[in-house]
Order: structure tokens, then sequence, then C-alpha cells
């Protein structure tokens, strides 16, 4: 039985536990967080009147900043100029790390444990809220007969899919990285405010996104394993394929069709949309891939086949940020790409391996899907 229903805002319900845990102090109260001054500056406080040495340790820069104490054991420290964008912070507090317990926004999935601090831009970028027409995410839960067990994703409707029950849209199977979930691409990619913005503005065909957990074993790595990479793999490609996209096209208005089919993700979600997009060409015609590769051995029927499989991709879509750890990896398939006369897009942009490019990727990715591509 599938369980739909309106995905809502996460609060930390387990904030005082995890900083009673800290071993702080037994009655500690706490600061008032990140403030937001009139000059770009942020100032971050936290109550910890026991602690010795406190530091805020911010996505933002690649350095921690020591906090100063004052007499009644509030830790507090200014950062100067802090971007405007979504960013992952906490304290470290004598070592242990501690989110801002005055902040309810926070990373909620595999492996939590930092807070969220979104400063939006002027004037408002893609991933920013905006006053205008937004989707629905949908919440949804059924079992997976693949792996035997209760699973969870994630769907996107765009504006006014509930208005005209004629109507029929295009689906984007969307996934995210190694440290990721269902929710990730919601909660701190706000994929679906990026779609909202550019559904309005003209720019983007409205679509319906699934958003599947990618983890089909939990998060373990298989790092110089090659069977237990099959074998996680085989596990992820068949619940897409025999779960999660025919649990959509039974619940949702779909058209029909492999050119109403995209595949995309992130890091490992990238690597997961090209090894399956490229194998089921007969099911997709859109791929993405951001910040992320895979072994030309994976897709090598593909790759030989370079003709039929031109002729049957729309779109071949590749990012990497140029500090990214994966960069290398990512040109030398690049180049075996080339090398095989496979027609595909490659941008190298600013950035490593993090968020910030991820949503940007999104913002280019997503108005291309569904049209004609430009070879």
């Amino acid at each position: 039985m599938v369980d739909n229903i309106k995905l809502r805002s996460h609060r930390n319900v387990l904030k005082s536990a995890v900083l009673l845990a800290a071993c702080l102090s037994a009655c500690a109260t706490y600061g008032d967080g990140a403030e937001q001054r009139s000059d770009a500056r942020r100032t971050f406080s936290l109550k910890a009147p026991n602690a010795k040495e406190v530091v805020l340790q911010g996505q933002w820069s690649k350095q921690g900043l020591a906090m100063a104490r004052s007499d009644d054991g509030t830790w507090s420290v200014t950062a100067d100029a802090v971007p405007a964008g979504i960013w992952e912070y906490s304290f470290a507090v004598d070592g242990l790390n501690v989110i801002d317990p005055n902040n309810p926004a926070m990373k909620s999935y595999v492996q939590p444990g930092k807070s969220v601090l979104h400063i939006p831009s002027v004037p408002p970028a893609p991933w920013d809220w905006q006053d205008l027409p937004h989707g629905t995410v949908h919440v949804h839960e059924y079992q997976s007969n693949v792996l035997g067990e209760r699973r969870e994703l994630l769907v996107y409707t765009p504006p006014g899919y509930e208005m005209d029950a004629t109507k029929r849209f295009p689906l984007l199977a969307f996934q995210h990285g190694f440290g990721g979930n269902q929710r990730a691409w919601v909660e701190t990619g706000k994929a679906n405010w990026i779609l909202d913005r550019l559904i309005a503005s003209g720019k983007a065909v409205p679509m319906v996104i699934v958003m599947m957990n990618g983890h089909p074993f939990g998060v373990v790595s298989y790092q110089g394993n090659p069977e237990r990479r099959r074998v996680t793999f085989e596990a992820f490609r068949r619940e897409l394929l025999e779960e999660a996209i025919p649990l959509v096209e039974k619940n949702y208005r779909l058209a029909e069709g492999r050119e109403n089919r995209a595949i995309a993700g992130l890091s490992m979600g990238a690597r997961q949309s090209l090894s399956v997009g490229l194998n089921t060409l007969d099911r997709f015609a859109w791929i993405g891939a951001f910040s992320g590769s895979c072994d030309a051995e994976a897709v090598k029927t593909a790759l030989e086949a370079a003709q039929e499989t031109n002729a049957r991709l729309r779109l071949l879509w590749i990012a990497c940020g140029r500090d990214d750890r994966y960069v290398e990896g990512v040109k030398t398939f690049v180049a075996k790409l080339s090398e095989q006369g496979i027609r595909h897009t490659c941008h190298l942009i600013e950035g490593d391996h993090s968020w910030p490019v991820w949503r940007g990727c999104l913002a280019e990715f997503a108005p291309l899907l569904f049209r004609e591509a430009k070879p």
C-alpha cells in the first residue's frame, strides 16, 4: 500500500539530548545561533559555560573560526562576508561536533550533525524561496520486493499539476550522492524551488521528478570490492526500474515513451545514472551526471555501438567542478566518449565537490530536458 503525504519541514526533536550528551552544562541555556546583520557579516553564538574551546566550522570557509567566551559562558564569533547561498555549519566544542540549538534548519539525512544557514541572494537565486507558483513534494512509502524491506521515495509534481486532469508530464529520475538519501535534493539541494523558478519563467518544461534512496543496503562503503559494488548497483538498478518508476507511473499522469524519461544525479548518483541510462536507452533518452563518471567497462556496449547510441540519446550532459576530487576521472570518461564518437556536452565549472556546484548544475541542466538537444 502506498502512503502519500505532503513533505513538511523537519525540526530537530533530539537537539536537547545531543547537547546534553556534549556535557556542556546540566542546566545550560543557549545563545541566538546565527544572527543576520545588515553589513553582510554573521554572528554565531553558543552558551557552553563548561567548555574550554569552541570553534565555528562553516562550509563557506576551509578554516574554522575560534570563538571567544564571555563572562556568562556564551561563546561567539563574527564571520566576515559569508557569501549568499546555503551552507552547512556546526560548532566544535572541545572537539565534539554540536549543531546550533537555536536553528531548526539542519541536515537530517544519512550523516546529520550540521545546521544549515540559508542566505538569499539579491536578486534571488533559483534555489531561494520566491513568491511564485510552487509545486508539491510527496512522500511515498512502499514495500520493496527487491530488497525485502520498507522503502521511501519522494515525488515532485510541478505547479498546476492538480489543475488539469488531462495533462501528462515527462519524468526525471533524480539521484543523490553517497552522503545523501532520497530527501537530499529537496532538503539541501532545493530542487523543487529550482524547478518552480525555471517553470515559472518558462525556461523548463513542467516535469515530474522521482527521488529514490540510492543506498539499497544502507550507507556502506564498497571501495575495493568489485563484487560488492556489482551487487549493490544491480539492487539499485532493479529497484529503480522494477519498483520506483512503476510506482510513479501508476500514481501520476506521465507522458509515455523513452523520449519522456530522463535520469540524472550527483557523484554516486551520477555514476548510477550513467550506468543505468547508457545501458537502458530503450527507457531513457536524456542523461545527466554532476561531479561523477563511471567505469567505461560499465557502459561498454553503449560506447561500442556509438552510432546507435547517438541515435537514441537526446542529451548526455556532464559537469564537474574544476577543484572537484573526481575531476580527473570525469575528464578520463569524457575523453573515452570523444574517442568512441559519443555525442555529449561537458562543462568544467568553478567549484569543488559540494552543493553550490550541484544546485547550479540542476539550474543549467533542467531547461535542456524534454526539448530538442543541441549537438
